[in-house]
């Protein structure tokens, strides 16, 4: 009788957690523009718990239960899914997905990319910045934020000024990307 008990909690135990594994990544409506310009609409694969995989490939299907298609970087233009764009970039040589986070005159740009830290794999995330009309993204460094936004948003004044009283830094980059973004648009 113990043995059953114990075989019936290992049983709900592997259901429990098979279920958990695949309620993290999910297919959400979206779209994929290839590099001619052709765009696909369907469903994207999104990994919730593991953000690092919606940098690296997009899977498309057209719609459940269809045939998966899976695209690198050197592949397509960009992917949008669940409100999320994700664009291909060159980065340090490499083309990779790169998820836009302030869309406008001067976009801001999330990588994510693998480093080993203490013999240990970890996900860290840099900044790019992409002004509209000049060539590729540019790392927006930690230690030179302040003169690289500076020069970028020269054009606003306020901005520059909240900059130089350090009402924006690292930390709260989106809102500054916001705020010019915005004010561009006016």
């Amino acid at each position: 009788m113990k043995n059953l008990f114990f075989k019936a909690i290992a049983l709900v135990a592997i259901i429990v957690f098979n279920s958990g594994i695949y309620a993290q990544v999910k297919y959400y409506k979206g779209y994929v523009v290839m590099l001619k310009g052709d765009t696909l609409k369907g469903e994207i694969k999104k990994n919730i718990k593991k953000e690092f995989d919606n940098f690296t490939k997009a899977a498309y299907r057209k719609s459940e239960g269809g045939e998966i298609k899976t695209f690198n970087a050197t592949k397509i233009k960009e992917y949008h899914v669940d409100g999320t764009t994700f664009v291909s970039r060159n980065i340090e040589g490499e083309q990779v997905f790169i998820k836009l986070i302030s869309e406008g005159v001067v976009n801001l740009y999330e990588a994510q990319i693998e480093v080993y830290q203490m013999n240990e794999l970890k996900i860290k995330s840099d900044f790019y910045m992409e002004k509209l009309g000049e060539v590729g993204p540019v790392k927006i460094k930690s230690g030179k934020f302040k003169k690289q936004v500076q020069e970028v948003m020269s054009d606003n004044e306020a901005i520059v000024k909240d900059l130089e009283e350090k009402k924006y830094d690292f930390d709260n980059i989106v809102e500054v990307f916001n705020a010019y973004n915005k004010s561009a648009k006016n």
